[in-house]
């Protein structure tokens, strides 16, 4: 009960904004660039676990980093590293994959580790697969730790503990937050516990979600989380496409014990099968918190995204439209396109294409969209010759195809729930032949032919079409389903071998269609970890932003948030007039803009003008996301102050300075500090707003750069470059 009681407390504070500030303390530099002194203390760690190494043993517990139990006998019982059997992998592009492997003749269990290491990042992963090798079912399998750590501190600081809110459709999505591990002044131990019930309460105090309980992996934390103890500390990130847990307790003398894996998991195992872990990722890092999250945007672009030509994929600057819109309305739209030389880089269509509904699905409030879900007939009645014509126009237009499906979801009633029932979950349990009209099941990824089924199906739509970005939706919460459907001593596999299916399911798609492209969505950003962003970015990272009535100074707060973790993410701004500030406040790697949101036929030519520059301008805007990160105020979202951020690419010694300032401030002008900034350089300074260049020296702009403005409800773009 006491755990819950502090998880209220803490929501309730942060409800009042009584939290402490992320960045107070970080004072110093951001640079991402990893040091010398993090690359020597990772490699010890990892030849520790490896190659037998000497363990810093006054940092961390000599042990492995996981724990599980079968039956009544530990895997601290028989599993130590100087016992491990160990397959060194071959470096390659900077990257080590290697095995280790453990057999208990007790309960003849294996346990294999896959584990992966860089020579470029102070970081490592991995995953613990357990295999039966008995004839007979296991023991239970249950406490399976995929991470089970003492993490000792430095120095006498308290330790800090930083994440992220997750993507929950509210004004505090992705708000990055610190807080002491301590209860009090007079109390110096902690212990943070994110699960089901503690996020729950959480989710009750703050009394503005939809759902008292969504278990999709980022809907009320992000599963990142970085722990600062004294002059250094440790980024711990998860992957799992599940119900996840994570809990930092700290015993008040500097030690903390950390844990983290699926919630819910208490199975035996049938002979010769075998069960995973989530992906596990640990970071060290020295000096000050904005430079570890700056490695970590690093070790995200280069090791856990997806690329292209051997770069980072870039996020697309899209035209966004509706699916259930008539064919000739879009082939209307791409002519304008073309003709109005747009430089978009993608055609997106949404929900509402598919289906055999007869009565328009104007969008997203009105129409069959939601219902005919799983039914992946193009509509004859909107698309009377199916996408093809619109695929076409496309390829002319050298503009992608952006398609959205909701692929795990299906209503009762379309073809597939009637022909194999079987293959279908319900909320509830119970067989979903018997689901009512209209009922949402769960198509059950686990099940191989549903899962090859589903990938032929979608893999020839995309195929036949063109397209180039498959966009996936998850509007529902899954764990009902999932846990409904266990057996009595199978607790957790249901959602084990959704997940594992999930990740396959991907995988079969893209190496179909190489390039291919996913855009994962799920409400608007619920499920970004490490799994997932591995193999797709995240172009509607809220579904804050699906209605007019958005605040825009919430989708500045919401890219100042997530970009301490995620640097590759999109959304829309809704625009509905001719509004700079609007527009740049949903600014980001990438960008969701379209003369659609004016309503098509009332765009005026100087409208029409504006949206092009504004895709212009994200375009050339867009790079930038992909460097190092510079808070320059709070991340707020009060109509009282500014809010400022810097993003800089340090190879080519240029950034852009990116601020608002809110209708209510008083303050015509911000003063910052540059930090990237060398004062022995000279630099270009460019004021998009004013059109004004300037050559300044570095000395000049590290004495304290003031971003000024005329007037309140304002924004300024200002890039900065070394002179050439």
């Amino acid at each position: 009960m006491n755990k819950y009681l502090l998880t209220f407390l803490f929501a309730a504070s942060l409800l009042f904004g009584r939290f402490v500030d992320a960045h107070a303390a970080t004072i110093g530099s951001y640079d991402g660039t990893p040091l010398p002194e993090e690359l020597s203390f990772a490699s010890a760690w990892k030849s520790f676990l490896l190659e037998n190494g000497e363990p810093s043993a006054d940092r961390y517990s000599a042990d492995v980093p996981f724990s599980f139990q079968c039956g009544e006998r530990s895997s601290r019982d028989w599993i130590k590293p100087s016992d491990a059997k160990v397959e060194l992998g071959e470096w390659k592009d900077g990257v080590r994959r290697s095995t280790l492997t453990w057999r208990d003749e007790q309960t003849s269990i294996a346990c294999e580790v896959a584990f992966e290491e860089y020579a470029d990042f102070p970081a490592f992963q991995y995953v613990v697969r357990l295999r039966n090798e008995g004839s007979e079912n296991s023991p239970k399998i249950h406490n399976f730790n995929a991470l089970d750590l003492q993490w000792k501190r430095a120095d006498d600081s308290m330790p800090v503990l930083y994440r992220s809110q997750g993507s929950d459709s509210r004004n505090d999505d992705f708000i990055f937050v610190g807080e002491d591990m301590r209860k009090s002044m007079w109390v110096n131990n902690r212990d943070v516990r994110m699960d089901s019930a503690n996020n729950s309460l959480f989710r009750r105090a703050l009394n503005s979600s939809l759902f008292d309980s969504d278990d999709r992996p980022s809907a009320t934390w992000l599963p990142f989380f970085n722990y600062k103890t004294g002059p250094d500390g440790l980024i711990v990130a998860l992957g799992w496409n599940g119900g996840w847990f994570a809990e930092f307790n700290h015993k008040g003398n500097g030690e903390t014990d950390m844990t983290a894996g699926q919630e819910r998991l208490d199975t035996v195992l049938y002979p010769g099968e075998t069960i995973r872990s989530p992906l596990v990722m640990l970071f060290y890092w020295r000096g000050e918190v904005g430079h570890a999250q700056n490695e970590f945007r690093r070790f995200m672009l280069a090791h856990n995204h997806p690329q292209e030509n051997g770069s980072p994929a870039l996020a697309p600057i899209c035209r966004n439209s509706w699916g259930g819109t008539p064919t000739e309305e879009h082939l209307r739209a791409i002519k304008e396109v073309v003709d109005q030389k747009f430089d978009y880089d993608c055609y997106w269509i949404d929900a509402g294409w598919y289906g055999q509904g007869t009565d328009p699905c104007p969008d997203v409030f009105h129409g069959d969209w939601g219902s005919t879900v799983g039914d992946w007939r193009v509509n004859p009645t909107r698309h009377p010759n199916a996408l093809k014509p619109i695929a076409d126009a496309l390829t002319e237009a050298n503009m992608k195809f952006l398609l959205w499906f909701e692929t795990e979801r299906a209503v009762k009633g379309v073809p597939s729930t009637l022909e194999r029932p079987e293959w279908y979950l319900r909320s509830g349990g119970g067989d979903a032949s018997q689901a009512g009209d209209g009922e949402s099941l769960l198509l059950n990824l686990g099940d191989s032919d549903a899962r090859e089924w589903l990938t032929k199906t979608i893999g020839d739509i995309l195929v036949e079409n063109n397209i180039s970005w498959y966009r996936e939706d998850f509007n529902m919460v899954p764990n009902p389903y999932w846990n409904s459907h266990d057996a009595e001593d199978r607790i957790g596999m249901t959602e084990m071998r959704f997940v594992e299916g999930l990740y396959q399911f991907w995988d079969d798609l893209r190496e179909r269609i190489p390039g291919l492209m996913i855009d994962n969505c799920a409400s608007g950003g619920r499920r970004l970890e490490l799994e997932t962003l591995k193999r797709s970015i995240v172009l509607w990272r809220s579904d804050y932003n699906c209605f007019p009535h958005m605040i825009p100074e919430v989708a500045q707060s919401h890219t100042f948030g997530i970009a301490h973790w995620i640097p590759a993410n999109a959304t829309s701004p809704f625009v509905s007039n001719i509004d700079d500030y609007r527009c740049r406040s949903a600014l980001s790697a990438g960008a969701v803009l379209s003369a659609d949101e004016f309503g098509q036929s009332k765009a005026t030519p100087e409208t029409v003008a504006w949206l092009k520059d504004r895709v212009a301008e994200a375009k050339r805007a867009r790079p930038y996301f992909y460097g190092d990160f510079y808070p320059l105020t709070q991340g707020n979202w009060s109509d009282d102050a500014w809010l400022a951020y810097m993003m800089w690419l340090p190879k080519e010694e240029s950034g852009l300075v990116v601020a608002f300032r809110r209708a209510k401030s008083p303050v015509a002008a911000l003063t910052v500090d540059l930090q990237p900034i060398d004062p022995e350089k000279t630099y270009k300074v460019e004021d998009v707003d004013s059109g004004e260049i300037a050559t300044v020296s570095g000395k000049e702009l590290k004495a304290g750069f003031a971003i000024k403005t005329d007037a309140p409800r304002t924004s300024k773009l200002i890039y900065i470059s070394v002179a050439k």
